[in-house]
């Protein structure tokens, strides 16, 4: 698999969903101007999703490989972080 063919597919994989994500809820909770800007950066985001899915042959990766791997990433970050918390929570209040 290509390394950066799998670092391309992440970055706009994650960049789709989280302006997609952040467009609805601009949309649902912003008025006038705020409502349209996030409206487009939904539809934003849903676009770059689809030239994801497309360029994805070109790229010369797997979507679920990449899917898989980037929420396997992600949970051991997230388990990484929370330990490095707790660590940090029982020094302060020791002290």
């Amino acid at each position: 698999m290509a390394t950066w063919g799998i670092f391309i597919a992440m970055m706009l994989l994650i960049m789709g969903l989280a302006l997609l994500v952040l467009g609805i809820f601009a949309a649902y909770f912003g008025s006038g101007k705020v409502r349209i800007f996030g409206s487009i950066l939904a539809v934003i985001g849903i676009v770059i999703g689809l030239i994801t899915y497309i360029i994805r042959k070109d790229l010369g990766v797997s979507l679920s490989y990449v899917i898989y791997n980037g929420l396997l990433y992600l949970v051991s970050a997230v388990i990484g972080a929370v330990i490095a918390l707790l660590i940090f929570l029982a020094a302060l209040l020791k002290t």
